[in-house]
């Protein structure tokens, strides 16, 4: 049976932010997560903005609970042979904990 792509996507989320892939029969609403990060991750054709707001700020309370930052990470499927970028999404309260953690003063 071929790969799906969005299962694809998910692995490929996992590498970039190092950690792993949570297979999607596991019952739980993160795809991916590393020491740092817990992400959902959607492969799709369209998803509209109200829903990306509606994940993120779910994936900011997964990513609280956890003590990490919750990210949603969009890929646009545009068909066979059709390159597209990664978005990566996050609310501004992630934001700005991100900032606070990362700025030297």
């Amino acid at each position: 049976m071929p790969d799906k792509a969005w299962k694809q996507e998910e692995r490929e989320v996992a590498r970039l932010l190092g950690g792993t892939r949570y297979p999607a029969n596991s019952g739980g609403r993160v795809d991916a997560e590393s020491d740092r990060y817990v992400a959902q991750v959607k492969h799709v054709a369209r998803l509209s903005l109200a829903e990306l707001e509606r994940l993120a700020v779910e994936m900011e309370g997964e990513g609280r609970r956890r003590g990490k930052c919750g990210l949603v990470i969009v890929k646009r499927r545009a068909g066979k042979g059709c390159r597209t970028e990664r978005l990566i999404v996050m609310t501004e309260g992630v934001w700005a904990a991100y900032r606070s953690k990362t700025v030297t003063r």
